[in-house]
This record gives structure tokens, C-alpha cells and sequence, in this order.
């Protein structure tokens, strides 16, 4: 099932919150994209792997929680207990999902 406007706007917005002004992209030959001056409707975290990635890895990095990706689906894992998984019709749409759904728990738990 495709992503609704709606849904699109709130995960984008919940995203850009959690990674703030900036996303630091550490390639050469991708430049950093900076989110303070975007407007939600243009901002690619469900559409872009170099926008969505760094959540990932900040997740990951930054929060200390596992996330999973295989195939289409994926899984952030917090503890045995506590978990958000996606299966969708494609990867990126799962990362993005599964991810939106990790970060409105740590927003309400933080």
C-alpha cells in the first residue's frame, strides 16, 4: 500500500526533528543536506537513500538500537521486549516505516 500525503508529512516532520538542522552526509562526492531551510514537502526520507540512511545510522549509532533490513522488511529493535517492524512493498518503504513508528515511541519515552 503507498504512502498517504498525510503520513508522508507527519513521518517527514518527526524525522527531521529527530536529526536536526543538518544531515551529514561523510561521502566525497555527496554534499550535506541542510534541513533547517527545507519545507517539510520537500524533504526525501521516504523516497532517498542518502536522506534515509543517516537516520538509520544515527539510530543506530547515536541511540544504540539494532536495526534489521532484509529484503522488505525491516526491524528496530530496543530490547527484548520492544520492537517495530515493517513489511512493505519495497525496502525503502519498510526502513521508512519502521523507522517513523521507532521514533513516535522514543519521542513519547524520551
Amino acid at each position: 500500500m503507498a504512502l498517504e500525503h498525510q503520513e508522508i508529512t507527519d513521518g517527514n516532520r518527526l524525522i527531521s526533528q529527530f536529526m536536526g538542522s543538518t544531515i551529514k552526509i561523510n561521502q566525497d562526492d555527496v554534499k550535506d543536506i541542510p534541513l533547517a531551510f527545507l519545507k517539510l514537502e520537500d524533504m526525501k526520507f521516504h523516497v532517498a537513500w542518502k536522506w534515509l540512511m543517516p537516520v538509520v545510522i544515527k539510530i543506530e549509532d547515536d541511540l544504540g538500537y539494532s536495526i534489521t533490513i532484509k529484503n522488505k522488511t525491516c526491524r528496530v529493535t530496543v530490547d527484548e521486549d520492544t520492537a517495530f517492524e515493517s513489511e512493505e512493498q519495497t525496502k525503502m518503504e519498510a526502513v521508512w516505516k519502521a523507522v517513523v513508528q521507532f521514533l513516535e515511541w522514543n519521542k513519547e519515552n524520551s
